[in-house]
């Protein structure tokens, strides 16, 4: 299931139904320098800059390919945990406000059930159609993490 919607404030929602199940899905390009090694290291003492991990042998890259077809069987058993209501369907509405090269915003729901998904999926589409910013979606938990400026862990030295 997916479906494009355009909001009343020019967003343009692409709503989906999320077949894989999260930690099966591919890496965007953003989550694949999160997951090298930090960019442009420096290191103290060499007199250029530490190599990134990002197309080497142990990179995120080509391990994900040696690795896809370890993971690809278990769709089937996702799939059908799913129809027996172990696992729950992924609904998933992203927006580009600031073009394709930034980080979307990104709505996530999980809820039970594939009757109960579609209805959610429909709902969901509504809303935002609407121009609701984070609609509330009946039978479906939000997923997400609020990301504030400064609520990581503490700097280290930052004095106490």
């Amino acid at each position: 299931m997916r479906q494009t919607v355009d909001a009343p404030n020019g967003l343009r929602w692409t709503v989906k139904r999320l077949i894989v199940p999260t930690g099966m899905r591919p890496m965007t390009r953003t989550d694949m320098l999160d997951v090298a090694s930090p960019r442009r290291t420096v290191v103290h003492g060499m007199s250029r800059q530490i190599p990134d991990a990002m197309g080497a042998w142990t990179g995120p890259l080509p391990l994900g390919f040696l690795l896809v077809p370890l993971v690809l069987p278990l769709v089937p058993i996702a799939l059908l945990l799913r129809r027996w209501r172990v696992l729950p369907w992924t609904i998933e509405a992203r927006a580009h406000p600031w073009g394709r090269r930034y980080p979307p915003i990104v709505l996530t729901y999980l809820l039970r059930g594939g009757e109960e998904s579609r209805r959610a999926f429909g709902q969901l589409v509504e809303a935002l159609a609407r121009g609701e910013g984070a609609p509330v979606v009946d039978g479906a938990e939000r997923f997400g993490q609020p990301r504030q400026p400064h609520s990581g862990p503490p700097v280290v030295g930052s004095g106490r």
